[in-house]
């Protein structure tokens, strides 16, 4: 029995720090790599001309940290942007307006004295939408 609660002691550590894993996957072409690269997140700041060689899209596994790793998104996408020969890095956020509803149900089934008791409980809710990131590799004209 000792052998159990020793080998739960030693595997807790790793299992309540569940490490997340980020995926990051480039589309388009590839140039000369380049050594340095700017980050923009708004289009107005972007003074000089280009051309979009490349999209960049990132998957995070345990999506409840993704907050936690936006700086591991942004050094994957400038890894890339060397790689492929970009010279600027565009995080491009759009909000999707989406029309629906959400309904959520919970229900529970309990005995009480002689008799059964149900009780579920019925949410109704409006979705609004969603943010969807983009991000894009420049090459400067």
């Amino acid at each position: 029995m000792k052998k159990i609660y020793i080998a739960c002691i030693i595997l807790v550590p790793f299992t309540s720090c569940y490490p997340t894993r980020l995926n990051f996957h480039y589309v388009g072409d590839k140039k000369t790599p380049t050594g340095k690269v700017d980050v923009f997140v708004d289009a107005s700041a972007i003074k000089k001309e280009y051309t979009i060689i490349g999209k960049g899209y990132s998957e995070i596994i345990h999506n409840f940290k993704r907050k936690l790793y936006s700086e591991k998104i942004l050094d994957a996408a400038i890894a890339k942007a060397k790689q492929n020969g970009a010279d600027a890095v565009f995080f491009k956020e759009t909000f999707i307006f989406s029309q629906g509803t959400n309904i959520s149900t919970n229900g529970r089934v309990d005995s009480v004295g002689k008799g059964v008791v149900s009780v579920s409980n019925t949410t109704v809710s409006p979705t609004t939408g969603y943010f969807h990131n983009e991000i894009l590799f420049l090459k400067y004209k």
